[in-house]
């Protein structure tokens, strides 16, 4: 699962993009709004805070400077492979296989997730679809296909503890960041498609708390 580090970071992007809020009155309120312990909390704004991304200032608030400058530095350190607990093909496709996601504790992931948060599927097709925790699929799986379009793949994540808290998608933040780290040409289209919707927002100004 993902480091308590990168629930930090997770949650700081989830109110830069989801909430507009870029600003904590204190480093103990990141840590309680996450039930982490405020020293972990802390680590976690160390190199945000060396490249001026986030920002702690005097009076002990927390900042997110640059939300776009974060969101690269999570997709730089981002693992997916090692938090992989099932990978396997179905015969049907990935809207189909998204539908009938019975196990009401999945979260939909990845490229699903991205089309959910944008209201529709605006970048391209797609042939894989990442779930957080088991998703009890009603279909039978099959062998690897000669030819992607001719099957589903199935990849099966696993979820901290605090991913439910955001809801049954993961935040885009995420989606985005586990795309990166999946690679192949249809994730990398989803990244490069949402990269200047994302990255540019650091540009815009932030008062100081």
């Amino acid at each position: 699962m993902i480091t308590k580090t990168e629930q930090v970071w997770r949650h700081l992007l989830v109110g830069a993009f989801e909430h507009g809020r870029r600003q904590w009155p204190s480093v103990t309120a990141v840590a309680d709004e996450l039930g982490l312990a405020v020293s972990t909390t802390h680590r976690a704004l160390d190199h945000p805070g060396e490249i001026g991304a986030v920002d702690v200032t005097r009076a002990g608030g927390v900042v997110v400077r640059d939300p776009g400058k974060l969101l690269i530095v999570w997709a730089g350190t981002r693992r997916l492979r090692r938090d992989i607990r099932d990978r396997y093909h179905v015969a049907a496709t990935a809207v189909t296989v998204e539908a009938t996601a019975v196990a009401a504790s999945a979260i939909l992931g990845g490229f699903g997730a991205v089309v959910a948060h944008q209201g529709g599927n605006r970048i391209a097709d797609y042939t894989t679809v990442l779930f957080y925790g088991e998703p009890a699929l009603p279909l039978e799986r099959c062998a690897e296909p000669l030819w992607p379009w001719e099957a589903t793949e199935v990849i099966v994540v696993e979820p901290d503890p605090r991913l439910a808290h955001y809801g049954r998608i993961t935040p885009i933040a995420q989606a985005w960041v586990d795309l990166f780290a999946l690679g192949g040409w249809q994730a990398d289209r989803f990244v490069h498609h949402l990269t200047p919707e994302l990255i540019h927002d650091g540009t815009q100004p932030v008062l100081p708390a």
